[in-house]
């Protein structure tokens, strides 16, 4: 009686295609975990817009001020920013009484958010007023 059963090579077929399998994903994946901390840095400095309008209706003073990046949720949102990749480009957030300007190098690119709401793929914040500059 003869056994049935799986041959040498067969089997070795089969691990080859799992490997083949496994290395894609495994490729494919890698640039979801990039992807993802740039979507978590993208939200923080979105965050970090809300607290400094808050900040500046809040004090009375109608002027933004650096305290707003250097303490309390406004440092915690700088710190989780450096924490997943992202390098400040103008090394802090820069800040003067009528405006402020926050560019990153994220994993993938670049990103910048100012005092007038806007958020644009840009390198660099120009000065007087500080805001994301329009030449990329």
């Amino acid at each position: 009686m003869k056994k049935k059963g799986f041959t040498l090579i067969e089997l070795l077929v089969v691990i080859a295609i799992i490997g083949i399998l496994s290395g894609t994903v495994m490729v494919s994946m890698s640039g979801t975990s990039e992807a993802a901390k740039d979507s978590r840095i993208k939200s923080s400095m979105g965050q970090l817009r809300s607290i400094t309008e808050t900040y500046k209706f809040t004090t009375g003073s109608g002027e933004y001020d650096s305290s707003m990046f250097t303490s309390g949720t406004g440092k915690t949102l700088i710190d989780d920013i450096a924490v997943n990749g992202g390098s400040f480009i103008e090394s802090t957030p820069v800040v003067n009484e009528i405006s402020w300007c926050l560019a990153v190098q994220l994993n993938n690119g670049n990103w910048c958010i100012d005092y007038t709401g806007y958020s644009v793929n840009n390198k660099k914040c120009s000065t007087s007023p500080y805001r994301c500059s329009v030449n990329i």
